[in-house]
């Protein structure tokens, strides 16, 4: 079986072409970002994920191709676009024309598969593209639904939705038994839904616990030791979230688009940002209160721990702001490269003397072997 992956060197496609690639598929990576191809050919992966150097290696081994000429599209059964989207209409814009190039390079009874977000409707629209039906492409639409730093233990255990018509279910039920996915036949217009909601709800729970700590600092109360006393012994409350950043490259856009695409713009969803927005405030205010030296040594910067991806990074947009503010902001991120950066990142051994205050921004692992003796520590949030 043929595969070609469209955007595979990403965070989405990259694993699922390694895995596919492993498995005994013949996968061909299609991207346009020719800087890194060379690089991802020779074994160095283009980002961090958990077990992704090893199933790399072994796929750059079994075959695996990596190219930037769509023509190729025309020699696969199968053709899984992994592009990146965004809530602008300029990003929409964008994904819709790529989509246009992938149909003009398939050859006819292609099986297309797309794994982005999308906009409620997008099948539909596809359905009736004069070229997709000369050519008689079958579409199915099978979200990506794992986390980031999880991707290849989620690859294979979630179950993968797949929107398609019922009559070919069966050739999309095909392509994920090359991995081993239980498999869930809906509508495209439930699988489109089940993409937003799934994130949209996530976005949500994250920000109703920030606005109870927004509500408890305008009126002087310690939400944190709140928290802590509500959720002891209590099962009702034991999978609340701690309050903290609302980020990355997924929750906030698509929640942007579930706003637009369902007209709830007012609604509580939508007024969720203008929560993020004021919890954010609220910590510089707490760090102008309480570090008069005004330098700080930040640590972490990423969007989420272990990880090395500032995409959506409110962390990262944090010690920004500090430096606006005209703070000296010592950055310490184990996980990115100096070069990877613009800014200078350092080695908090090397700089633990320069300020007794120290921010956790993002609270990767390697924090906890951190000397943090009469230093005052703020952590925001308990990732």
């Amino acid at each position: 079986m043929k595969i070609a992956v469209i955007g595979g060197l990403g965070h989405i496609g990259l694993p699922l072409s390694c895995i596919l690639q492993v498995n005994d598929s013949n996968a061909i990576i299609i991207d346009e970002n020719k800087g890194i191809i060379d690089s991802v050919l020779s074994g160095k992966p283009p980002f961090f994920e958990p077990d992704l150097k090893e199933n790399l290696d072994i796929a750059l081994k079994k075959g695996l191709q990596i190219t930037d000429d769509y023509i190729k599209i025309s020699e696969c059964e199968y053709v899984v676009v992994t592009i990146g989207t965004s809530s602008s209409k300029k990003d929409r814009l964008n994904f819709m024309n790529l989509v246009d190039k992938v149909l003009e390079n398939l050859a006819p009874n292609s099986k297309l598969i797309l794994r982005s977000t999308i906009d409620y409707g997008t099948c539909s629209k596809l359905l009736k593209n004069k070229i997709f039906q000369k050519k008689n492409i079958i579409l199915g639409y099978c979200p990506e639904r794992i986390a980031e730093g999880k991707a290849f233990n989620e690859m294979v255990t979630l179950p993968q939705i797949i929107g398609a018509e019922p009559d070919n279910f069966s050739e999309f039920e095909k392509f994920f038994s090359i991995i081993g996915t239980d498999t869930i036949n809906v509508s495209f217009e439930e699988a489109e839904f089940i993409k937003l909601f799934s994130n949209v709800y996530r976005y949500s729970e994250f920000s109703l616990i920030n606005e109870f700590k927004n509500i408890s600092s305008k009126f002087n109360l310690n939400f944190d030791r709140i928290l802590e006393v509500a959720t002891l012994d209590y099962p009702r409350l034991e999978n609340v979230p701690s309050p903290g950043f609302v980020g990355g490259p997924c929750l906030p856009k698509d929640t942007k688009t579930f706003v637009e695409n369902f007209n709830q713009e007012n609604n509580i969803i939508d007024l969720f940002s203008n929560t993020n927005e004021l919890f954010l405030e609220n910590i510089l205010i707490e760090i102008k209160n309480n570090c008069p030296s005004k330098k700080i040594i930040f640590l972490g910067i990423t969007f989420k721990p272990e990880s090395d991806d500032l995409r959506g990074s409110v962390s990262y947009e944090l010690s920004k702001k500090l430096e606006i503010e005209g703070f000296e902001v010592y950055i310490v991120e184990p996980n990115i490269p100096d070069e990877a950066i613009e800014e200078i990142t350092y080695v908090y051994e090397d700089i633990k003397e320069v300020s007794n205050y120290v921010i956790i921004g993002t609270n990767h692992k390697e924090f906890k072997k951190y000397d943090f003796q009469d230093k005052e520590v703020l952590k925001i949030g308990n990732k």
